[in-house]
């Protein structure tokens, strides 16, 4: 009897470990937070991407023709780090249609060189900045030189009269606004437009980002006859992730992931290593 209760025992104990082993391994599958849980079963990663290049942050190397830069880097490895796959969505004119994609669950998230601004937190959840850099302006040096006086610059700027160019639907449309209320806020079509009508003295100053005013330096020395760059100092470029509204948990594990692998990004090296 007494080697029958111990057969008995055993074989229960081993049915009781069975058990528990595959409620864990089925709790590990299935069991994640239900935003996560929708990546890992489709197994891909959906990333939303403005359709143009923007160095250094996406955009084809000339002699494989992939997609590479800095925030192609980082979904490859988030999505490495979730055990899936990625999936570049690169069909959005704007930023802004960026930001209305994720917002209506079009792509799981969005790394591509996006503002995080007041006006869009109301629509997705951002993650904390990755790269903080500063907004800056493009100005016209002849027609500055005409309206030079005691006034700091934003109050030379900021005049009924004046025009300041920015890229529609991108975030410099508020932002213009807030910062120059009293001048004509002018859209264009490209960053390009921005500077080449700043160039021309279609507008006396264009809102850039601080990436193409280094880039525009670099690239083009001749053009600091024409027109001066500043950097705004108290105006920071919270360049961020968003993902959907209730993507609660996907933000808070980016989070977590950015605080362990956030990038060192040296903005002036990059340009001297993706403009030489």
């Amino acid at each position: 009897m007494r080697n029958k209760d111990m057969i008995r025992l055993i074989f229960n104990s081993f049915c009781l470990i069975l058990t528990l082993t595959f409620s864990l391994v089925g709790f590990t599958k299935s069991h994640y937070p239900p935003d996560i849980h929708k990546i890992m079963q489709r197994g891909t990663l959906i990333v939303a991407m403005y359709h143009k290049d923007v160095p250094p942050f996406f955009m084809h190397d000339k002699k494989t023709h992939q997609l590479i830069g800095i925030d192609v880097m980082l979904a490859k490895d988030i999505a490495k780090k979730l055990g899936v796959h990625v999936r570049f969505e690169r069909k959005y004119q704007t930023f802004d249609q960026i930001v209305e994609a994720v917002a209506a669950h079009q792509a799981d998230m969005a790394i591509s060189f996006l503002t995080k601004t007041l006006l869009r937190a109301k629509k997705v959840r951002f993650t904390v900045p990755y790269i903080v850099l500063h907004h800056g302006l493009i100005i016209n040096r002849v027609l500055l030189a005409k309206r030079q006086n005691y006034d700091s610059l934003i109050q030379i700027l900021n005049k009924p009269d004046l025009k300041i160019g920015v890229l529609a639907e991108s975030a410099y449309v508020p932002i213009a606004r807030d910062l120059f209320p009293r001048a004509e806020i002018v859209v264009y079509k490209t960053l390009n437009d921005v500077v080449e009508h700043v160039k021309a003295g279609n507008v006396i100053a264009g809102m850039e980002d601080e990436i193409t005013l280094k880039k525009l330096i670099f690239t083009q020395p001749k053009s600091a006859i024409m027109v001066k760059t500043v950097l705004i100092q108290d105006l920071q470029d919270r360049i961020s992730m968003a993902v959907p509204w209730d993507s609660i948990y996907l933000a808070h594990w980016l989070n977590s992931y950015l605080e362990f692998y956030k990038p060192k990004i040296d903005i002036d090296q990059l340009i001297r290593q993706y403009f030489n």
